[in-house]
């Protein structure tokens, strides 16, 4: 178990950029089991020492090794053998199918019953004995996912909520609380897959490594010293379309009584094409974005994604709220986008979002402005702390604006979860759809540019 754990971290710090020779490998390996696994620190120092070559290799070593071991904060759990890995229920012995059944329902107890820190450690020892280096496209997640769940036994909670689907009202209850319980483990393991794909992936290539990034959410993009340069690449490759777009829009539909007679003076051969000019229409965008912790990744990213698209949108107006509502305009305008989305969190993030105050303060700064030409993004949870959720305000802009849009970072299964609301606001809204990747922002933000045309 330790040589290949450890041959996997070889590998991921080729695909960060190292050069290490097999024999440098052996050397690290022959290291780390001097030093032992449970010390954290001297684990790390022994692999420094015998595969960090160059300095400038120090960085990528460290990012590396904190990713690849961030699973659990004993380095042991994901190394040692010493661990005896715990029975899973497919493993049938010489009793037959009764001995079977038993087994399944003590795994299912088992499982049910562990604190979520116990719970952390099984996932742990189950990926443990699972090898991530194959994945080679995104797509092989799920099925990793899956696998990594049947480790940790909870095909017994699969059969178990079988058999409470034939039972009555308190037996299906109980079902509806096992599928919540195991969707949330299975939100733990997809992460934990999407962990060990974005480190291995580095070593497919720039491309895949792209292509991991687009479609990571949000709150795991921080991991990528590269994905400022990727927003800018996806910003202006959209804006490109947009223009090729807008250039044959606004050249309209052939005329063709211009071009005939236009050609009358070349012996009827039309040498140049007339088009009929499709009038420019005068749109407007307001953004207004909720800068709560919970959502202020996403906010972030949509911000940089659309004043780096300056060139193309129309005018932008932006607003940021949590415990306060502001406008931000401006700091966009005098500085870069980076910089500007930094001193809007700083300035206004924090906790405590009221839907309801933020709608009416928008309404009384901007009603004057709100016409047919309008476009609102709205980009939040609707998580309003059980305050009143002020739809009514929403609907009075809807009312006056062209569109509303609504962007939530949320799986739309947490929509109406807790605290959210977003049942209350749907009426109101052209579209509402999740943002919580770049991928998903690049295709609302393209179905926007389309829309404006």
């Amino acid at each position: 178990m330790p040589t290949r754990r450890l041959s996997e971290f070889v590998q991921a710090l080729r695909g960060a950029g190292l050069r290490i020779s097999p024999d440098e490998a052996t050397q690290a390996m022959d290291a780390a089991a001097l030093v032992g696994y449970q010390g954290r620190q001297r684990f790390h120092d022994a692999l420094a020492m015998t595969l960090v070559k160059q300095e400038e290799d120090r960085s990528a070593f460290e990012e590396t090794f904190a990713r690849f071991f961030a699973v659990t904060s004993d380095v042991r759990s994901g190394l040692s053998s010493q661990s005896a890995p715990r029975a899973m229920p497919a493993a049938v012995n010489e009793a037959g199918e009764t001995s079977e059944k038993g087994r399944t329902e003590e795994v299912f107890a088992d499982l049910t019953t562990q604190t979520p820190a116990q719970l952390d450690q099984r996932l742990a020892e189950a990926a443990a004995r699972m090898d991530f280096t194959q994945m080679e496209v995104i797509t092989q997640q799920g099925l990793y996912t899956r696998r990594l769940l049947m480790n940790m036994g909870m095909g017994a909670v699969d059969d178990r909520i079988l058999e409470l689907d034939k039972g009555g009202d308190l037996c299906l209850a109980r079902a509806e609380t096992l599928r919540q319980w195991r969707q949330e483990v299975r939100e733990q393991a997809a992460d934990h897959v999407r962990r060990q794909f974005l480190l291995h992936g580095a070593g497919k290539g720039r491309a895949l490594r792209e292509q991991t990034m687009r479609a990571v959410p949000f709150r795991h993009l921080r991991e990528f010293q590269e994905v400022k340069t990727l927003v800018r690449r996806m910003a202006r490759r959209l804006a490109s379309l947009h223009q090729r777009r807008m250039k044959k829009s606004r050249r309209g539909m052939l005329d063709a009584r211009r071009t005939l007679v236009a050609g009358i003076r070349h012996d009827g051969i039309p040498m140049r094409l007339h088009w009929r000019q499709r009038p420019v229409q005068k749109s407007r965008v307001m953004v207004i974005c909720d800068v709560s912790s919970s959502v202020s990744d996403a906010a972030r990213f949509l911000l940089q994604f659309l004043y780096a698209m300056n060139d193309v949108l129309p005018r932008v107006r932006s607003f940021a709220f949590a415990s306060r509502f502001d406008e931000i305009t401006e700091d966009f305008q005098r500085y870069s986008p980076d910089v500007a989305v930094g001193r809007v969190l700083d300035r206004l993030s924090g906790s405590g979002t009221d839907y309801a105050e933020m709608f009416a303060d928008f309404w009384r700064r901007c009603e004057r402005e709100l016409d047919s030409h309008t476009t609102v993004i709205i980009l939040g949870d609707a998580r309003n702390n059980y305050l009143p959720e002020g739809a009514e305000v929403l609907q009075q802009i809807r009312r006056r604006v062209k569109q509303v849009w609504w962007l939530n970072p949320e799986a739309r299964s947490r929509w109406n979860s807790g605290d959210a609301v977003m049942d209350r606001y749907l009426p109101h809204c052209r579209m509402a759809r999740q943002c919580a990747s770049l991928d998903d922002l690049e295709r609302i933000v393209d179905s926007l540019l389309k829309g404006l045309n």
